[in-house]
Formats: structure tokens, C-alpha cells, sequence
């Protein structure tokens, strides 16, 4: 038999191998790693997708948080999984500010991961604490003009939605406001809430529920229409400004060289989940949108996104905390 003939015979199992997996996929339990901590936006969005999908595929889908570093402590963990569909990565816009903001990581999204599909679209909305005066988009730009250095926004840390959000608003504005850190965004929240910082750029399903309560204020939100539950609060395009549209996503990934047909049967799976009513019902009551679609159409928003990112990372001089 000559070379050419063998490598051929070899790609043949290959395939006949990869089809017999995929076919008998999945027959035990799968993975899901949410690399950001419990309670946060994407762990809740992760959680929705797991149950649904665990009734889909008849198998469990165990969520398992594994927070730190713009999502790259769990895109490692992914690297080291088998490239067989039972690791999955929720993975969120966040981690496409990774590959700019930990170049040494070694991670690279389009060299690691294989898209299964995206789950949501969801927004940021420009909360303040009830003490600040404040009552639009404009009178908050004209109080952090009038008083630069004393107010403050925070964050899950830098190069998270609510850094960037933050630091596109300072660039479109010109206001003074001082960036503040932490370490997961739940802890930035208390403080928000405490008074200890004056205003936040907050994922919806972190923000709708402290709005109501009326332990915040909402003065916008960053989608390109103003959202169900918050009907009163424009979008930063009606306050005036035109260009600022900013979207969170969220989709599941699996390591790259996972079998099509395992990556077929996910996507089929997560889309019927995300079009069941009851899923968009939950989805609507905390400001998020299902989005279905194809593994490749979620893998070029992914490059996309790293682009646009990775040049505000950039034009800002954000590093990491």
C-alpha cells in the first residue's frame, strides 16, 4: 500500500470514528464551565441554557464556575479537556477582551474553541445610586464636569463589560469619573448600592432587579431599543449619543477538533432551547434576548468582537487589575 493510499485509509477511520461518536452522543453527563462567579449575569444565562439543554439531550449538565482572569482560567480548563462535546464553555463578551488584555496567557479563541452557538444578546443599563442628583444621561455628564475627581463607577475588573462601557462613556463625553475595580461584579454592586460608588454601566440581569427595588436609578440602557421591563429608561441613542450601542453575548463553545456532528447536535439543541417561550419569558423578565443561530455565525461574531475590543483595550491603556 503506498503513503498516499494509507493516509487516505487513515482519514476514512478517522471519520467513520468521528461519525460513530457523534451518533451515539452524548451517553453520560456533559460539563458545562461558566468562567465567571456564581450569581453573576452569565452564570444566571448559563444556568437557564444548562437546564434546558439537560432536558434536550437527555443526559445532566453540571455547571461548574471557574472565575478569574477576563475568562481565561476557564478557556484554560477547556484546553485540557478531551475534544469530544462533553466540556462545554460559556463563554461571554468578556473573554473576547481576553486575547488583548492577557497576551501572555497563550490562549487564542479561534485556535482553542469550536463554536457550538450563541444563547443571548443582553444590554447594559447606566444605573446611579438614589443619592446622586442626577436624573439623565445629560444631567450626569453635567455633575461629573462640575465636580471632576468625586465620582466614581465600578466593575468586575478591568476589561469586563461594565470597564469598557465605563471607559467608552469617558471617551464620548469627556467626564472625570475614576474607574474602580473588583474583583467579581457582585461585590462592585454592594458597593454601588452602599453609595460607596456614584453610578455603574450594569448588565441588565444585575440591574433590573435593584431598580425595581429602588435601590438604584436607571438612566439608559446601551441596547439599540429600550428593554421590556424598563420601559421609562431610554437608550443612550435617544440621550443623545448616537454611537453608543454596546451588546453583551453569550454562547457555548466547545474545544476545537470536536466532531461535527457532536457540534451539529449541540447547536440543534441549544437553539430549540433558546426558542422554547417559557426560556424567552425568563430571559425577558432580567433584560436579555434569546439569539439562535449557526456554530459559524456565533464563531464570527467571536472574531469580531475580539477586534473591536482588543483596539479599545488598546486606544485606552487598560491593563490588567
Amino acid at each position: 500500500m503506498t503513503l498516499g493510499a494509507r493516509a487516505l485509509l487513515l482519514q476514512l477511520v478517522m471519520l467513520c470514528a468521528a461519525a460513530a461518536q457523534a451518533q451515539g452522543f452524548p451517553d453520560k453527563p456533559l460539563r458545562m464551565i461558566v468562567p465567571y462567579s456564581v450569581g453573576s449575569p452569565p452564570d444566571i444565562l448559563g444556568r437557564i441554557a444548562a437546564s434546558r439543554l439537560q432536558a434536550g439531550l437527555g443526559q445532566p449538565v453540571v455547571v461548574e464556575n471557574r472565575p478569574g482572569a477576563a475568562g481565561t482560567i476557564g478557556l484554560a480548563e477547556l484546553s485540557h479537556q478531551p475534544a469530544d462535546g462533553y466540556t462545554l464553555l460559556a463563554l461571554a463578551m468578556p473573554s473576547s477582551v481576553a486575547p488583548a488584555l492577557y497576551p501572555q496567557s497563550g490562549n487564542d479563541l479561534e485556535r482553542d474553541c469550536r463554536a457550538v452557538g450563541q444563547m443571548v444578546f443582553s444590554y447594559n443599563v447606566l444605573v446611579v445610586h438614589p443619592d446622586v442628583p442626577a436624573r439623565s444621561v445629560a444631567g450626569l455628564v453635567a455633575a461629573l464636569k462640575a465636580n471632576p475627581g468625586r465620582y466614581s463607577f465600578g466593575s468586575g475588573g478591568n476589561g469586563t463589560p461594565a470597564h469598557l462601557a465605563g471607559e467608552l462613556f469617558r471617551q464620548e463625553t469627556g467626564a472625570a469619573a475614576q474607574h474602580v475595580p473588583y474583583n467579581q461584579l457582585p461585590q462592585a454592586v454592594a458597593d454601588l448600592v452602599a453609595g460607596r460608588l456614584q453610578f455603574m454601566f450594569l448588565a441588565s440581569a444585575a440591574a433590573v432587579p435593584q431598580v425595581a427595588a429602588r435601590r438604584l436609578r436607571a438612566l439608559a440602557v446601551t441596547g439599540p431599543r429600550r428593554l421590556e421591563v424598563l420601559k421609562d429608561t431610554p437608550t443612550m441613542v435617544e440621550a443623545g449619543f448616537p454611537d453608543f450601542l454596546i451588546r453583551d453575548w453569550q454562547g457555548l463553545v466547545v474545544r476545537a477538533g470536536t466532531p461535527d456532528g457532536v457540534v451539529e447536535r449541540l447547536n440543534a439543541e441549544l437553539n430549540r432551547a433558546m426558542a422554547l417561550p417559557e426560556v424567552r419569558a425568563q430571559l425577558g423578565k432580567i433584560g436579555a434576548e434569546p439569539a439562535t443561530g449557526s456554530a459559524r455565525a456565533f464563531d464570527e461574531l467571536i472574531a469580531s468582537e475580539v477586534r473591536r475590543w482588543g483596539r479599545l483595550v488598546k486606544e485606552a491603556g487598560i491593563k490588567p487589575d
